[in-house]
């Protein structure tokens, strides 16, 4: 236990370092391309203004003599610059300082100053950086532009630099923080281990081996830790183990007194009899929910989580200074350019006659000039006081600025005298906030690599030890109320195995015995009807045990996680990346157009869901699995080539149809392999294990579209899929049931009959397609387009979206704890209701980043309250009022109609932001909200409450 709970905290550990690093490089890279983009655009800029009085005369910019002597002389500017071009319109190069003199610029540079919604516009192509400042006349037309192109050496030589840095400090930190947590582990699973180590000697009846009175140990420190948790397990297993040595003993001496004298000759006989026999029947045990594994990983997760923090705080804060010191060539050059540049205007306007202190206008360009200089914080030119600045001084109170401690000064020459100085004013804090995002998006991954640390360590603790003291237990547990009748497959590298194993022997020992004494009664009624009945006692066979294969949960949680997380990370993008594709149909409306994929995703999961169960149960849940992995990982693929609409409309169709039946194969062998007392509660997990991979691949997918573009996002997904079949192909027991090849019909829900009962249409319409249209229209829909259309960035969209689901996960157990208390579930509804339609409606009247925000965050928490409750409200109507129809088809009405309402509603959204804009589409996802709350108010009128219940999802 303790050598795999530490190689999985070193496997997440060095996984997240290996994250935030990479993160971090490309952080560092964007910042430094950003800054020269930006450095070499201001050179573009003052180039352009040489152009402007000719294009302003409405001549076209080949009219200008001295182009290449003005192109030129912003070679002067900056030596490291490869060329300046001046381009017409067309993109073709009028004026240029590259001595090969290319008739044209590259196709990317001339469709990135087509596409360009701003006077300044940039790109980069594999070799060099380009920025251009297109000339526009006073009729608003582009006439020109002019580019300036950049070598890249720079960017890659720092990007290497910076990269092997991070690699050899994350190494460093890996190898402590691995080291601390093996320590750490140690002191905590001493006592258990011990406690462990001693049920072999138990198990084979050793008195030196016995765990203490009652079980218990006497331990100290780390041991209290454990205690309450092994405790009841250890002396349950304790007096089992006690009791199955007894009956073993007893069965044993039974069966000897059937033994004659020539019973050894016998005994060989029967050897070859029994080992001739047919192999012993193989069951699948159905088993309780691996609480015991949650339980420690919910013991280490708190220690995992400070680790994997803190190993990603220390190299986040070295990362940051190394950044720091990579970029501060750029932030000089860049405060020597606008020195330079201020410097030469301020001559040139000297030159003329103009006197200095004339220059008062000349602050709007300067101030126009900075906001392409983010950083630069002040500029002013001063001659002992301040003629003119721009900006805001850092520390206003301070002595004058050249007196200024680090504030940088530039002379300004004229005639050999310096007339007057430049000072600029850096604004030390621009690093941190360029990498503000990388510190929220290095949120966002420790929280992924947390959840998934939790499902990686209940998976392990499961394998390495409660599966197999959940066997031992269950063996022990049999064998001490005389049943010797089953047998498992178990190794020998622990001594909870071999303890297992001792219970394994005694029981072949025992069928082993039964047959040879079988065989020595010969035609003996009276030794044959003794033996039967100590073969009912006791379970024996001649064939032998039959072995049991257990199934849990535990085994099929990562593999399920993996796949939602999976499916989910296109989330935060995939409007934006259908709206980037080729549109072979130019009549439909774009946004229409947008909802397709998404449409033909839930049309896919409507259509086939009904097959899930019947084919789940012909083929066995781990075939449906392991079939539906193929066509969603060749989706993921087809979606990362795809560059039309209707192939991304096909391959997401692909996926509702490996969602479906995946997710309900998942529950399908949930149900069907626990226990009926405890299947609310395994399904209660199962819908957390679900919402947790959909939470981190949401989360997810928006810092990696962010960072590695959105096409590279479906290469991970199809991993994860391929990842999650291979977990479930090695660990998920085969259940099928094909023994006449018959395959359940799928029953119809009675859609019309349940319509007719008033309080059962007013929840549907009212609560559930509400709801419904809310998670699909806007959620999915809507909140992409509109953070995009406001600026913000994919990860910035993810990040925003994942408070949907981070507030269902948290509301929605709230919600029925407050249910359990007596408050009416209609009002808990009606409550979630009322407050998605109001959140979507404050979104709607003003629409920004804050807004939007409260909004999912106000739906997420009223879809928390609804989501339990309508399933509630669902099955009390089935129970009284449509007792005749039955429960679970009233269910798969309510889950039939709000699935096809919900398609509706995403089309008819989808048009009205066409026709309208997102914001009235927002306004009407509110207004069906706030709508379907009144009609469910009213319903509930006069009627009594309904009752509390604990339902699965």
């Amino acid at each position: 236990m303790l050598l795999r709970s530490w190689i999985t905290f070193s496997v997440v550990i060095a996984l997240l370092q290996a994250v935030v690093g990479l993160l971090s490089v490309l952080q560092h890279n964007a910042v430094l391309s950003d800054l020269l983009r930006q450095r070499i655009s201001v050179i573009a800029q003052t180039t352009a203004t040489s152009f402007k009085p000719i294009i302003d005369l409405g001549l076209p910019i080949s009219m200008i003599r001295n182009g290449d002597a003005i192109v030129a002389r912003a070679l002067e500017t900056d030596d490291e610059v490869k060329a300046v071009h001046a381009l017409n319109p067309s993109g073709i190069i009028v004026y240029s300082t590259d001595a090969s003199r290319p008739k044209e610029v590259p196709r990317e540079v001339l469709q990135a100053m087509q596409f360009s919604k701003d006077v300044k516009w940039s790109t980069e192509t594999g070799e060099q950086i380009y920025s251009g400042f297109n000339v526009v006349g006073r009729d608003g037309a582009t006439s020109g532009a002019v580019l300036v192109a950049y070598p890249k050496d720079r960017l890659e030589a720092a990007s290497q630099a910076i990269m092997r840095k991070v690699v050899r400090n994350a190494l460093v930190i890996w190898a402590a923080f691995s080291a601390l947590s093996y320590v750490l582990l140690s002191l905590l699973l001493a006592t258990p281990q011990r406690r462990l180590a001693r049920l072999e000697g138990v198990a084979r009846g050793e008195p030196d081996a016995q765990i203490g009175v009652n079980g218990n140990m006497k331990t100290s420190g780390s041991g209290a830790f454990w205690r309450d948790l092994f405790g009841p397990q250890i002396r349950q297993l304790d007096a089992n183990l006690a009791d199955a040595r007894r009956q073993y003993d007893e069965a044993s001496r039974e069966l000897g007194a059937f033994e004659s004298p020539a019973a050894e000759d016998r005994q060989a006989e029967s050897d070859s009899v029994v080992a001739t026999s047919p192999t012993p029947e193989t069951e699948v045990a159905s088993n309780p929910s691996r609480s015991l594994a949650r339980q420690i990983a919910s013991r280490l997760a708190p220690l995992a989580a400070v680790l994997m923090v803190s190993s990603a705080l220390v190299l986040g804060i070295i990362t940051l200074g190394n950044v720091n010191r990579s970029i501060e060539p750029e932030l000089s050059a860049r405060t020597n350019l606008i020195a330079t540049v201020v410097g030469e205007d301020v001559q040139r306007a000297l030159a003329t006659g103009v006197p200095l202190d004339s220059l008062v206008s000349a602050e709007s360009f300067f101030a126009d000039m900075l906001k392409q200089l983010p950083e630069i914080a002040y500029v002013a030119v001063a001659t002992g006081r301040v003629v003119l600045e721009v900006g805001e001084r850092i520390d206003p109170y301070l002595a004058p600025p050249r007196e200024r401690k680090g504030v940088r000064s530039h002379p300004i020459m004229h005639n050999g005298e310096e007339i007057a100085y430049v000072v600029i004013d850096v604004d030390p804090a621009f690093i941190s906030k360029k990498f503000l995002d990388v510190f929220l998006d290095m949120g966002v991954v420790v929280v992924v690599a947390v959840l998934i640390a939790f499902e990686i360590m209940v998976l392990m603790s499961s394998r390495s030890l409660t599966a197999a003291l959940d066997r031992l237990q269950r063996l022990a547990a049999m064998q001490a109320a005389g049943d010797f009748s089953k047998r498992a497959i178990v190794g020998a590298r622990t001594a909870i195995d071999r303890a297992a194993q001792v219970l394994i022997e005694r029981a072949e020992g025992l069928s082993a015995q039964f047959a040879a004494a079988w065989q020595g009664a010969g035609g003996s009624d009276m030794g044959r009807t003794r033996l039967a009945a100590l073969q009912a006692r006791y379970g024996l066979s001649l064939n032998g045990p039959a072995t049991l294969r257990f199934s849990y949960f535990t085994d099929l949680r990562l593999a399920l996680f993996l796949f939602a997380a999976a499916d989910e990370l296109p989330l935060s993008f995939m409007p934006l990346y259908t709206r980037a594709a080729h549109n072979p149909f130019p009549w439909l409306s774009e946004t229409v157009l947008i909802s397709l994929p998404l449409a033909g995703y839930l049309l896919a999961i409507v259509l086939v869901s009904p097959f899930a169960r019947p084919l789940a149960r012909w083929l066995g849940p781990r075939r449906l699995l392991i079939l539906a992995a193929a066509p969603t990982i060749a989706a993921h693929l087809w979606l990362y080539l795809a560059s039309s609409v209707p192939e991304i409309v096909a391959s997401r169709t692909m996926l509702g149809v490996g969602y479906a039946f995946v997710t309900l194969a998942c529950q399908d062998y949930v149900i069907d392999n626990t226990p009926r007392d405890e299947r609310d509660r395994s399904l209660g997990m199962f819908s957390t294990v679900l919402f947790g991979g959909i939470f981190c691949g949401t989360a997810l997918g928006g810092v990696l579209a962010d960072r590695l573009g959105q096409s590279n996002v479906f290469l991970l997904s199809a991993t994860f899929v391929l990842i999650s079949a291979l977990l479930i192909f090695s660990l998920v027991a085969d259940t099928a049931s094909r023994g006449d090849g018959t395959r359940a019909k799928a029953a119809r829900p009675p859609l019309l009959a349940a319509l007719r009962n008033w309080h059962f249409a007013a929840l549907v319409f009212g609560i559930a397609i509400p709801g419904n249209v809310c998670l699909q229209a806007f959620i999915s829909y809507l909140v992409a387009l509109t953070l995009d259309s406001l600026g913000a960035s994919p990860a910035d969209i993810g990040r925003t979206l994942m408070v949907y689901f981070l507030a269902i996960a948290l509301v929605g157990p709230l919600a029925g704890r407050a249910a359990e208390r007596g408050i009416s579930v209609s009002a808990v509804a009606l409550s979630g209701g009322l407050l998605c339609g109001i959140s979507l409606l404050t979104a709607a009247i003003r629409p920004s980043e804050i807004t939007i925000f409260l909004a999912v965050l106000g739906s997420g928490v009223g879809s928390g309250m609804v989501r339990g409750a309508q399933v509630s409200l669902s099955m009390s109507i089935a129970e009284t009022e449509l007792k005749h129809l039955g429960a679970d088809p009233v269910l798969g009405a309510l889950r039939t109609i709000e699935r096809f309402a919900s398609i509706a509603g995403l089309l008819l959204v989808a048009t009205v932001a066409g026709l309208f804009g997102y914001a009235v589409a927002i306004a009407v996802v509110a207004a069906l909200a706030l709508g379907g709350a009144l009609l469910f108010g009213l319903s509930v009128l006069g009627k009594p409450a309904a009752p509390a219940r604990q339902l699965a999802p």
